[in-house]
């Protein structure tokens, strides 16, 4: 199960005339990130195409998963709880293209942003083998390109960072771009070291993932392209990226990766995630939404779903949906929400009849069942994310607020219910053309 799979059962937006990867391309995968973007000609690459958006919305994500959007914590959830390894090998799709390769000459790098000109790899899917245990590990890390094989990679102190860590020489991994979407939420996804994302993968495709042998590493069969590279001892400047705030995060000392042996598919899909937009939000806030929803379910088990807002730049801003049944469930909901996700800093909790996910249903309840000096509490002087720009720097303290827009316990809920047009939901306006 690939992405050519994936795209085949949704409708897109398909561009036919020719984008330049500077700019341009971004800018048009950003016009709208509701449905695939396909750009079937990308300036300078004459035999490579390009795919945005693959991940642009949960009604998107839901289908890839085959479940309703609602159902994305729980799905996430279960496949953590019991991943599927992967048994079914086969030849791959991609085939060798070059060693050693100027990579720019064979794959369109974009430029996303005009303040500091960086070309950036923002969906590339690293894999490697820890040494000890034997686990897969797949994680996505962006890569700065330098020049000809070399990237500068943003290493995390994640499970990929401690397995190069214990390694000598350099660590050998491979870096795939182009998979089905279930691969990359699993790669994005922060899991036990003990387990293997490519297994969580697995469980999430029903057991439809297969993998191939990149030069001695497991790779999905039919990713777009793969490049079998080493993580070095060489540090460079890494930055500035945008991330996930929509504003520049500084420059670091990074690894350089050189790229030794580049393979493609036939006819292959460049794979592009603009930065600090929606599919990196989604990436970064879905597979959180589980583990908020576990710690929150202990305190409150009436708790029903778990959303990081994509205007909260799906790390900062969440949403808990509980059926309240005491007075201080909405408190005790948006604590243990801040604790299972220390980099947010609010969260506001609703009812069962409102709609996590739509921003403008819990924006109703907050104007209609919220009082600012009853229903909000403030916590002041806490540890956030680093990715936030209004924190106290010199501190490294922010101040964080749950905000109760729950029906107040003394009020009737009729008073509170909205009232909607009958029918309105059944109708199909094409049957009135």
């Amino acid at each position: 199960m690939g992405l050519r799979d994936f795209l085949a059962g949704e409708e897109q937006t398909t561009l036919t005339e020719p984008v330049d990867p500077r700019f341009e391309l971004p800018a048009l995968a950003v016009t709208d990130e509701t449905r695939p973007t396909v750009f079937e000609r990308v300036e300078g690459y004459p035999d490579v195409r390009a795919v945005a958006n693959t991940l642009g919305s949960r009604e998107m994500i839901g289908r890839a998963l085959g479940i309703q959007p609602t159902e994305i914590v729980e799905a996430m959830g279960s496949a953590m709880d019991d991943p599927l390894p992967v048994e079914e090998t086969a030849d791959p799709s991609f085939e060798h293209v070059a060693s050693d390769p100027t990579i720019d000459e064979h794959v369109p790098i974009p430029i996303f942003y005009d303040e500091h000109e960086r070309q950036y790899f923002a969906s590339s899917v690293v894999i490697a083998e820890d040494p000890e245990t034997g686990v897969t590990n797949c994680s996505f890390h962006r890569m700065m390109f330098d020049e000809g094989n070399r990237v500068v990679m943003r290493l995390v102190e994640r499970h990929l960072h401690d397995i190069y860590t214990r390694t000598e020489g350099g660590l050998d991994v491979a870096i795939v771009m182009g998979v089905h979407p279930a691969v990359e939420l699993a790669a994005a996804t922060s899991f036990a070291p003990e387990k293997s994302e490519l297994a969580l993968a697995n469980r999430l495709l029903d057991g439809d993932l297969a993998i191939a042998d990149a030069d001695g590493i497991a790779v999905p069969v039919d990713a777009e392209m793969v490049m079998r590279a080493t993580i070095t001892d060489e540090r460079s400047e890494e930055g500035p990226f945008v991330d996930l705030s929509r504003t520049w995060d500084r420059t670091r000392q990074q690894p350089v990766v050189t790229v030794a042996e580049l393979y493609m598919r036939p006819d292959p899909y460049a794979r592009i995630i603009v930065p600090g937009r929606t599919e990196h939000a989604h990436l970064m806030g879905i597979p959180q939404e589980p583990r908020i929803y576990r710690i929150v379910e202990n305190t409150v088990p009436t708790v029903e779903n778990v959303v990081l807002t994509p205007g909260g730049c799906s790390w900062l801003h969440g949403v808990v949906q509980i059926d309240k049944r005491t007075e201080g469930d909405p408190k005790n909901a948006g604590m243990a929400a801040l604790a299972g996700h220390p980099s947010m800093k609010k969260v506001t909790v609703v009812d069962s009849d409102i709609d996590p996910a739509d921003p403008t249903a819990v924006e109703w309840a907050t104007a209609t069942r919220m009082q600012p000096d009853e229903d909000i509490t403030l916590i002041e002087n806490a540890k956030g994310s680093s990715l936030d720009p209004s924190q106290d720097y010199d501190r490294g303290t922010l101040a964080k607020w749950i905000v109760d827009a729950t029906v107040p316990g003394d009020r009737d809920r009729a008073d509170f219910a909205e009232v909607t047009v009958p029918g309105a939901e059944e109708i199909d306006l094409e049957d009135y053309r």
